[in-house]
């Protein structure tokens, strides 16, 4: 569509597209598109401010030039890419003027900033709020004014990530308005119990898990009927806890579990499952799981058809309709079972020629198994080489569709059909975050290189790259010239370790079009900030930089001009 013919949609046609875009995209593009669409930028009164990638620059030109008035959604993020973003927003803006906000997510927050922001949710009129905090910057306590949040009066969305001390001295009390919680802490029974008794229209609650003792059995005799959706996600599995809980959720008509274990109890028998569900859960209708099974030395793969044969019963292939699949991955001595398609974002690919898979149904084929995953990791082996390779340019699909995060593990020498093997499994053109956990070994180096700039070149929309070579002799970083030269313009947060100041400067020197570093170095490099922020007054590109875990996370400006 031409910019003559979108002059002449309707503003609220207008205000639709701009619904479906990000805030860098209308107000740095868009909006100089022609005179009428300068002027509904300025009209349009749904912004959704996205900062967890902002470049420096773009972040202070759209925080002074869009009215706060008609922002509904707000995130703001002190991670790596863009560490001192939450300090600086305070320094910009006035969190008080944002009067029809009704989405706020801040990430990685320090405690002495999330209490600004509290004061003001107290107040608002917010619906959904997510909430993660950083351990080790703990300056102050949030519990009491985290207390009056969890009650506020318009909040329907809560997501908590938050400082274990603050979690446990949060008092309880109730909403009538929440409908999703979110919590990635550990809970006790008491306070699962004490959850449902306060959020009386909750319906969906996730966490990671509860822990039980043998006296908390009797604390709730009675039934909370509200909640019909329940996930426990990256805990330990034991099937015993999880009736304890599910006994007070009658009505519960989704289940997801995803977590690990070992084979020492009956958490892994489909048996087990089967009897939990038909006796405490009536009214179920999808069960979603993700187990991780660590076996012994010498566990037989015969013992993983033992295990199958619980989940092919007419209940879960008739009732509930659940298809299961079992890998054994004999290198590792592990087991993964779980139901498709796939009910997790992250996935740990085995690239193993003995590896075993069953599944409870053998005619079940679907291509979108795979859709969830957005992060795969696999270690590139040389069994990458001996795979069929005719099997592999067969395919008429990729296997992982959605990949956006890929991590790469190699600690040998780069294997020959690696790039062939990735650009059939996953579109590389999709990756907007690369990690690469590399050896650059003197023999190898040469290869690895050369492997890394033909994968680098096939991301064309990667954003981010992580290099870690803990495997490599001391003197290869040193080397810069040879990592600056696999940097492509397209990728704008690097994250690298180095040896000293010499290389950080290098670094920032060389390349121009990063708008953020993460330097990682030895526990025996100490870097004084300030005197690190003067000392490149030179580059003009006005960093910040914080320390953190032998780390220096700088966010910076670039020396492109903001308005096109």
């Amino acid at each position: 569509m031409s910019s003559s013919m979108l002059d002449t949609l309707p503003v609220e046609i207008l205000y639709r597209i701009f619904d479906n875009l990000d805030i860098q995209t209308i107000i740095l593009s868009l909006r100089y598109v022609c005179k009428r669409f300068y002027f509904t930028t300025d009209s349009y009164n749904r912004y959704n401010f996205n900062f967890k990638s902002m470049s420096k620059p773009y972040f202070r030109f759209i925080c002074r030039l869009i009215p706060y008035e008609n922002v509904i959604s707000l995130t703001l993020s002190d991670e790596d890419k863009t560490r001192g973003q939450i300090s600086l927003f305070l320094s910009l803006c006035q969190i008080e003027q944002f009067t029809r906000l009704q989405s706020l997510t801040l990430l990685l927050i320090e405690d002495i900033h999330l209490n600004i922001f509290l004061n003001y949710i107290i107040t608002s009129s917010l619906k959904s709020l997510s909430i993660s905090t950083q351990i080790l910057h703990a300056y102050q306590n949030s519990t009491t004014h985290l207390s009056s949040v969890i009650t506020h009066h318009s909040l329907q969305n809560l997501y908590l990530n938050i400082n274990d001390k603050d979690w446990n001295g949060i008092a309880w009390s109730t909403n009538r308005t929440l409908r999703y919680l979110r919590l990635v802490n550990t809970i006790t029974l008491k306070q699962f119990c004490i959850i449902l008794q306060h959020y009386v229209c909750l319906q969906t609650l996730v966490l990671k898990e509860v822990s039980t003792d043998e006296n908390e059995n009797d604390i709730y005799p009675s039934a909370f009927q509200q909640l019909t959706s329940l996930t426990f996600e990256d805990g330990r599995i034991e099937i015993n806890k999880i009736a304890q809980c599910v006994s007070f959720t009658p009505s519960l008509t989704y289940l997801k579990i995803i977590g690990d274990g070992n084979l020492f109890n009956t958490s892994f028998d489909g048996f087990e499952w089967e009897k939990l569900i038909r006796t405490k859960l009536h009214s179920i209708k999808k069960f979603e799981f993700f187990f991780i099974i660590l076996t012994y030395s010498n566990y037989r793969a015969r013992n993983i058809e033992l295990l199958m044969e619980s989940f092919r019963t007419s209940f879960w292939l008739n009732e509930l309709h659940c298809f299961i699949t079992c890998d054994y991955i004999t290198n590792s001595r592990k087991i993964m079972l779980y139901t498709l398609p796939i009910c997790k974002t992250y996935f740990l690919y085995h690239i193993d020629p003995k590896k075993l898979s069953i599944t409870n149904c053998t005619t079940r084929i679907n291509q979108n198994d795979m859709n969830n995953v957005q992060q795969l990791e696999l270690q590139l082996t040389k069994d990458v080489n001996i795979l069929p390779i005719e099997k592999i340019e067969s395919s008429n699909h990729f296997l992982f569709r959605n990949v956006i995060n890929l991590t790469l593990v190699n600690n040998d020498e780069w294997p020959r059909n690696s790039l062939n093997f990735l650009s059939n499994i996953l579109n590389l053109s999709n990756i907007i975050k690369l990690s690469l956990s590399i050896s650059f070994h003197p023999d190898h180096t040469l290869n690895t290189v050369s492997n890394i700039n033909k994968l680098l070149k096939q991301t064309v929309n990667l954003r981010s790259l992580l290099l870690y070579d803990y495997w490599a002799p001391d003197n290869f970083m040193t080397r810069m010239e040879t990592i600056c030269s696999m940097i492509l313009p397209n990728i704008k947060h690097l994250q690298i370790r180095v040896k000293n100041i010499d290389d950080i400067k290098y670094i920032l020197e060389q390349l121009q079009h990063l708008t953020s570093v993460t330097f990682e170095y030895a526990q025996i490099l100490t870097v004084d900030r300030q005197e690190f922020i003067e000392s490149l007054a030179y580059l003009n590109r006005y960093p910040s930089s914080w320390n953190s875990q032998h780390a220096l996370h700088i966010w910076l400006r670039n020396k492109k001009k903001i308005i096109p």
